[in-house]
């Protein structure tokens, strides 16, 4: 056990201590008070130290010099940092992701407001529609062949399924839609049926090939605007007898531009059979009712929301890609509303209410399935399916497969060839031939000039 130091040897008069007979012999002695009270903080006795209480240059730092002091600190210019992350990545979702949704919505609420067409006169189809004698407006899908939900205690495989196979925009690339065909299985001794969305002619390389494929297949089909256009020329051809090679030498014509020179090829080839084939495609086609999809309409372009397919005006059908949000008027450019978000928030709207009146609010629903849009692309929404994907650009062939209970997948094969670029290349090699032959023509008028 450690000794204590005498009182003298701790050089402190105040404190005593009481030796006892025993503590002389181990030489230990014992402190009268707590050591504790020994303890001098001598510091306090040196010049160097000065209370801050007491000091009279002491002065208060400010709010100013906390602040710094504050900001000063590494862990504030962290948190500072990182709120201003998250304050700047908020920010940048709000404009780019949130606030336009909402607007858009908005928007659509608004455009399809009832009180609006009051305000400005009726929207588009309310009035007198145009009628056309050398087209189909409407025909419906034969019934037996639509996919239908099995009945009560009927099992998937207790009769042969039926599968509808919609393809988008094909132009004649008869190739990519064999592949497709074979990718999906297709058989029609299994009760697939075959739908086009229209455009299956024009710009690719085998647009006869396509139409004897489909006419072969039993296929389904809508007029596009490019059937459309070809088959009114050759209406035209055939009333001024230009349809065979060399029979517009007997007639007056304008020079044909290199598209419309095109045009009139593809429309002499086609065979009467074929022709006739396309004129029956109609503009509008009724698929009926499916599961989880509601009323089923095929169109080439797209349908005005809240107007019934009796009033769907024909041309626009084969061609709108925007519509007007007050009039409702559709329009063939790109700029602007596509139709197909309006439509798919006028179905939604009407599904919503149904939901209480209805006991299957889905049956009276229109869900659109059509082509025309390459720009857009491939976009399916709940009651809009776009299905051209740029085939003839060098994209994709597209199939919507819907089976018996509605049940829908996509299946696409890639093509092989920008169809519209190579035609753009051989355009702009003329155009470069032309004018080296212009440039000539000038030098040599220049040499004998000279």
């Amino acid at each position: 056990m450690a000794s204590y130091d005498s009182d003298h040897e701790l050089g402190d008069p105040y404190n005593h201590t009481t030796n006892h007979p025993s503590s002389s012999s181990s030489r230990i002695s014992r402190p009268s008070r707590p050591l504790i009270d020994s303890v001098r903080n001598g510091w306090q006795s040196t010049p160097a130290y000065r209370s801050l209480s007491s000091s009279s240059d002491y002065k208060d730092p400010g709010c100013v010099q906390i602040a710094l002091s504050i900001i000063s600190a590494p862990r504030f210019r962290r948190y500072v940092l990182v709120y201003l992350a998250l304050f700047l990545l908020g920010w940048i979702g709000w404009v780019m992701v949130l606030y336009p949704r909402l607007e858009e919505r908005g928007t659509l609420l608004h455009a399809l407001d009832p009180a609006l067409k009051e305000e400005v006169g009726g929207w588009f189809g309310s009035n007198s529609l145009p009628r056309f004698d050398d087209l189909t407006h409407i025909r419906t899908l034969n019934p037996s062949l639509v996919p239908v939900a099995p009945t009560e205690g009927e099992s998937r495989g207790s009769r042969s399924e039926k599968r509808l196979i919609v393809v988008g925009d094909v132009h004649g690339c008869k190739e990519e839609l064999l592949q497709l065909l074979k990718k999906v299985e297709f058989s029609t001794a299994d009760g697939d049926h075959l739908i086009f969305t229209g455009d299956i002619i024009n710009k690719g390389p085998d647009s006869a090939g396509v139409v004897d494929l489909a006419r072969e297949l039993g296929a389904s089909c809508v007029r596009g605007n490019h059937e459309d256009r070809i088959l009114l020329l050759r209406h035209e051809m055939v009333t001024m007898n230009t349809l065979l090679t060399g029979d517009e030498k007997n007639v007056k014509l304008h020079e044909p531009s290199e598209k419309e020179a095109k045009e009139r090829t593809l429309a002499r080839s086609l065979s009467d059979e074929q022709a006739r084939w396309l004129d029956a495609c109609p503009v509008i086609l009724e698929v009926g009712f499916i599961t989880g999809m509601g009323q089923v309409v095929v169109v080439h372009a797209g349908l005005v929301p809240g107007v019934e397919l009796g009033k769907q005006d024909p041309s626009t059908v084969m061609t709108m890609r925007t519509i007007d949000l007050d009039t409702h008027v559709p329009n063939p450019s790109a700029e602007g509303m596509k139709w197909a978000k309006m439509f798919d928030k006028h179905q939604s709207i009407l599904h919503s209410s149904l939901k209480t009146s209805h006991a299957d609010p889905h049956s009276q629903t229109t869900t659109v399935i059509y082509g025309h849009d390459a720009k857009t692309g491939l976009k399916i929404r709940t009651y809009t399916k776009g299905l051209d994907s740029g085939c003839v650009k060098g994209g994709k062939l597209t199939a919507l497969v819907i089976e018996d209970g509605g049940k829908q997948s996509l299946v696409q094969v890639n093509c092989k060839e920008d169809y519209s670029k190579d035609n753009k290349e051989k355009k702009d090699g003329k155009e470069k031939r032309e004018k080296k032959e212009k440039q000539d023509k000038k030098a040599n008028k220049a040499r004998k000039d000279d």
